[in-house]
């Protein structure tokens, strides 16, 4: 039998910058984004790799090379394999997810927000239908996890909802034995001490995730409350509290930055305030920087253009890494699956019980009724959700009809935002134009110094 031989990955990405380590040695860093894997490499191997000389590349080093798919076997077709692992990751039903909308409502009025906010919430026929269709999903022999993403409009606004219907859900997982999981988006602005216990103990959630954008009088000028007030105060003083304390084990925060033209220079400000509130180095609390974009509404006044916003981005991450904060300068992993939208295994229930298959779907206009693809009345508790606009992404991928099928970060991408994509926007993510600034922070966050 031939000996098998290997190709460069074309989803490898080398280093521009060498970097020496703490014995002298002369390396580089490299990516592979089909295992989400950085790691160092001799500047000789990563010259062979470049010139296309995989078989000088040591035994050693070609068999680490192999394992994080670096390098590939000759001739493997891998936009097909990448492209058949997001399609099994997004067919496969031992994980079932329901984002759901309690209400329609959010109690703020941000200005680049493209929903439309209304005082609606779950009527009880639809509630129970809902109930009904998450435990004929928890039930199914094939589900062994279940992922609660409560979702809005501002979900406290509707905490009685979210307690009951949680109480039903973490009572049949655990009679059934199998995994609960389940994580909130919210503002934070109605997250007292008590709630926080509540949605903790009693909703067994796990993650919230929570926007601030800006210090104190930046956030609260941009996501001001409806009745006038702010609420930078008290979401930073309970979260503070919390992880100064290790109060709620296993209970994480994301603090997400919505960043545009008007608050781009309070971001390096809201950091520095983040971690002078002890949220810099601890663990429990990620920071999460996003460009505003377009949520179905016209936002081409508040963008900044994504080269500059990759240019700025390497200051910001720079600060928080400076500063402690977890961030992620390049994903760890490679995707299951691209989004809800391209998993059947996955949906969106809003508070009339529309069934969608995308999250920015149910409360953006048009899209509310272009999206939805059935609802928890019409539907068979134990049927997966309707096709819905893009679950052919990942055949349309395959026949190049997105750049998607050449970038050698689809595997931990996915191609970012189907419906971005086909509105007319570029969806890619910002590490795309910042890679080689990000691999720098990486490098002297493993000690590694840069080589001039």
């Amino acid at each position: 039998m031939p000996e098998m031989t290997y190709m460069r990955s074309s989803h490898l990405l080398l280093s521009p910058s060498r970097y020496r380590t703490d014995q002298g040695e002369l390396v580089r860093l490299a990516y592979s984004a089909r295992t989400g894997t950085l790691f160092p490499l001799a500047v000789e191997t990563a010259a062979r790799l470049e010139a296309g000389e995989t078989d000088r590349v040591p035994g050693d080093s070609l068999a680490r090379l192999i394992d994080v798919e670096a390098v590939v076997p000759e001739g493997e077709a891998e936009l097909a394999t990448v492209l058949g692992r997001m399609r099994k990751g997004g067919s496969g039903a031992r994980m079932r997810r329901f984002a759901l909308m309690p209400t329609a409502y959010c109690n703020m009025a941000c200005a680049y927000c493209g929903q439309e906010h209304r005082r609606t919430a779950i009527r009880e026929r639809r509630a129970t239908a809902t109930v009904e269709r998450v435990l004929a999903a928890l039930a199914d022999p094939e589900t062994t996890r279940l992922n609660i993403m409560w979702f809005g409009g501002e979900p406290l606004m509707a905490l009685r909802i979210i307690r009951e219907m949680s109480r039903t859900f973490v009572a049949e997982a655990e009679r059934l034995g199998k995994e609960y999981l389940s994580d909130i988006t919210t503002n934070g602005s109605l997250l007292t001490e008590r709630n926080l216990a509540l949605l903790y103990e009693e909703c067994r959630i796990r993650w919230f995730e929570i926007t601030l954008d800006g210090p104190a009088e930046v956030h609260d000028r941009r996501r001001l409350k409806k009745n006038g007030t702010g609420s930078f105060a008290r979401v930073v003083s309970l979260i503070s509290d919390v992880v100064r304390k290790g109060r709620y084990p296993g209970l994480g925060f994301g603090i997400r930055v919505n960043i545009d033209v008007h608050n781009e220079d309070h971001v390096s400000d809201l950091i520095a305030d983040l971690a002078c509130h002890g949220m810099g180095g601890d663990p429990r609390v990620k920071l999460s920087l996003a460009a505003v974009h377009s949520w179905g509404n016209d936002v081409s006044d508040r963008e900044i253009g994504r080269r500059r916003y990759a240019g700025q981005e390497m200051e910001w991450l720079g600060l928080a890494q400076a500063l402690g904060f977890e961030v992620s300068l390049l994903p760890a992993a490679a995707r299951a699956s691209t989004c809800i939208a391209t998993t059947r295994s996955a949906e969106v229930v809003d508070p009339d019980g529309g069934v969608y298959s995308c999250s920015e779907h149910p409360l953006v206009p048009g899209d509310r009724d272009r999206g939805l693809v059935a609802t928890v009345e019409d539907l068979t508790a134990g049927d997966r959700r309707p096709a819905g606009m893009f679950d052919q992404w990942y055949d349309e991928v395959q026949d190049e009809a997105w750049p998607c099928a050449r970038c050698p970060f689809l595997p931990v991408c996915g191609g970012g935002c189907p419906k971005r994509w086909k509105e007319g926007d570029i969806a890619c993510p910002s590490y795309k134009f910042n890679w080689a600034g990000r691999m720098d922070l990486a490098a002297a966050a493993r000690g590694l110094v840069l080589d001039d």
